[in-house]
């Protein structure tokens, strides 16, 4: 049996998935191998910040053989500057570093994912807390050069869904959550 651990926010988690709950359920199912057991350890709302406050603990459970990390749109969330996000591009490049180096004390075989857009017209309208296609892009180019630097495997999602894949401008709907398990399915490989 092969523990595959994903580490994320609302996007592991499956927010907005009103069929099937998400990627992570929807790849495990649609892979159908007794041999591969996926583990979601999305939580709604986390930076980067909070998955390596909880990491160690995460990672301690089910002792992955691979680790997905799907995290960063959260960290990209401002309140009026959307240069002034809740965790810095540097800070963000240095929480990688770090949720990398705990997760190799635990398995070699590690995938990023990239960011997926979102729907500008509703989401930099949000609440206090917004989120913008521009910081979305930039942070995903800290991931893509991080991978890139650390001879890493990256899944990009930016082409990945539509506006009309958003079930609230921000998370995918069932159509969206498909589209990108079936690239995220292409990048693993299995």
């Amino acid at each position: 049996m092969k523990n595959i651990c994903v580490y994320g926010d609302s996007l592991v988690y499956g927010m907005g998935d009103t069929t099937e709950g998400g990627w992570v359920t929807r790849l495990e199912n649609k892979l159908n191998n007794p041999e591969l057991k996926f583990w979601n350890f999305g939580i709604p709302g986390d930076t980067s910040q909070d998955l390596l406050n909880r990491l160690e603990e995460d990672i301690k459970t089910k002792k992955p053989d691979m680790a997905l990390v799907f995290i960063g749109a959260n960290d990209t969330q401002y309140n009026n500057i959307k240069e002034k996000t809740l965790i810095s591009p540097t800070d963000y490049r240095q929480n990688l570093e770090k949720i990398l180096k705990i997760i190799k004390q635990h398995t070699k075989e590690v995938i990023f994912i990239g960011l997926p857009r979102m729907d500008d017209k509703i989401t930099t309208t949000w609440h206090y807390l917004h989120f913008c296609n521009e910081n979305l892009a930039k942070y995903d180019g800290v991931i893509k050069k991080f991978c890139e630097e650390n001879n890493l495997k990256y899944i990009s999602l930016s082409d990945t869904i539509d506006i009309s894949d958003l079930s609230d401008g921000a998370h995918p709907n069932a159509q969206g959550y498909q589209k990108i398990t079936d690239k995220i399915e292409q990048g693993l490989d299995f």
